[in-house]
């Protein structure tokens, strides 16, 4: 067809748009549970419609649906229970660097040979575990060789987490401090050593040999004495006492290895906390606790199905 001016091409794709299908809107349904999703028909198939388009028209939600994120553990517990149900469940992750616990309110319920349901799992709480400043401090140092200046310094900041009253409570810790015949320290007793302790070094060679066969052995013992030139006795071992989690009112034992050394610019301390895992997981365990006790529902470790 020869289109020879405007009026005759605007009258062609007049023609052409009202032959073209216009889109219909049905409602297709799925065959295993009678799921009706809404759809448009279009002339390459069917298209899907989003049905969140629908949620600006409600005056309420159809079901309840998203996260919050609660700061403290005791918000976290009323929340639970202002929303949980009879299918509700909590999972507890017990990573010390992200350790959280999350609460799904819509939860699946217990499958039997009568059910087999399923939920949306889109109603949460979260509680993120935040470390205590003084777990941060102490980890922060473990193992970290300091000038007595700044072991000194360091102590002086974070004196009052070192117990006077250092007996392990422990069995393992017990244990520890018979096998390496521990000397515990006070609080005065490490900041006077950090502030002023002086260690002389007498040395001797010493020489061992063999008359039958003339072989000789050097050997060279080096031992480390006070001012007075008598033995140095330093306490090896110091306890302290911390919560593991902020803003909670429960403090945990942690043994500490007091270590030094004789360098060229002076004396080296650092200390070791010893098995400090253990007390990380006694707080989580015992947080965990708290929360299935003061919400009855039941705790999983591990995380949730996405």
């Amino acid at each position: 067809m020869d289109i020879e001016d405007t009026g005759e091409l605007l009258k062609h794709a007049v023609d052409t748009a009202r032959e073209f299908p216009r889109p219909e809107i049905d409602n297709v349904r799925d065959p295993r549970d009678g799921t009706e999703a809404v759809v448009a028909l279009t002339s390459t198939g069917l298209v899907p419609l989003d049905p969140a388009m629908f949620d600006k028209w409600r005056t309420d939600p159809l079901v309840r649906k998203g996260t919050a994120d609660l700061t403290t553990i005791d918000s976290f517990i009323a929340l639970v229970n202002r929303f949980k149900q009879d299918n509700s469940a909590i999972f507890a992750l017990d990573d010390p660097q992200e350790a959280r616990l999350t609460a799904i309110f819509d939860y699946h319920p217990a499958v039997t040979d009568a059910q087999d349901e399923a939920r949306n799992l889109r109603h949460r709480a979260i509680y993120n575990f935040p470390l205590s400043d003084e777990w941060k401090a102490w980890s922060a140092k473990n193992a970290e060789a300091m000038s007595m200046t700044d072991f000194a310094a360091f102590l002086e900041d974070r004196i009052v987490d070192v117990v006077a009253d250092a007996e392990p409570t422990t069995d393992a810790a017990k244990a520890f401090v018979a096998a390496i015949n521990g000397r515990m320290a006070t609080p005065t007793k490490l900041i006077e050593l950090a502030r002023g302790l002086q260690v002389y070094e007498n040395s001797v060679l010493k020489e061992a040999r063999n008359l039958s066969s003339g072989e000789g052995q050097l050997t060279f013992d080096s031992q480390h004495v006070g001012a007075d030139g008598k033995p140095l006795q330093v306490p090896n071992l110091f306890m302290i006492c911390i919560p593991i989690f902020a803003r909670s009112p429960d403090f945990y034992r942690l043994l500490a290895r007091l270590r030094y050394r004789k360098a060229q610019g002076g004396l080296v301390f650092w200390f070791e906390l010893w098995r400090a895992d253990m007390a990380f997981e006694q707080a989580f365990t015992d947080a965990c606790t708290r929360v299935a006790d003061e919400t009855a529902l039941p705790l999983f470790t591990g995380t949730a199905e996405l």
